[in-house]
């Protein structure tokens, strides 16, 4: 893959990230009934009030903003490879939830919310080799002159 290729790869996959954290944060902030009705098992969902309904649309702000971010920013190979280790803690939500104690919690959709943040995990970690390669390349070039 040439330099241009690369960066173009970088550019769209973090574009793909950037879009998909600002828009699922604006349906949390906006709509969270919604998301509460998708998201929980009607047992937990006759739990649900008014501070759960504050809790997603914070949540929704918090999404929206990394997104923003991620959108905005000139991203290292360090700061996709953090980006991507940080999907990590939500792995181990979805299995907790989605297979292990927690089981029952959440509705069936939470293998969408596993491949999201598989995709986010695992497309950070290759941008992040992308952008060393990318790198070691130019660093050939300067020792090659």
């Amino acid at each position: 893959m040439t330099t241009p290729q690369r960066l173009e790869t970088v550019r769209r996959l973090q574009t793909a990230m950037a879009t998909a954290y600002t828009t699922m944060g604006a349906w949390c902030l906006l709509h969270p009934p919604s998301v509460l009705a998708l998201g929980f098992t009607p047992t937990y969902l006759a739990m649900c009030n008014t501070t759960t309904s504050l809790f997603v649309r914070c949540f929704g702000a918090q999404a929206m903003t990394c997104g923003l971010v991620l959108g905005t920013s000139t991203m290292t190979p360090f700061s996709f490879t953090a980006f991507g280790v940080a999907m990590v803690p939500y792995l181990m939500w979805n299995y907790w939830f989605g297979i292990g104690p927690g089981r029952g919690m959440v509705t069936s959709l939470m293998w969408m919310d596993f491949v999201g943040n598989v995709f986010f995990g695992a497309g950070s970690l290759y941008c992040a080799k992308l952008l060393r390669e990318q790198e070691e390349e130019e660093e050939d070039k300067r020792k090659a002159k």
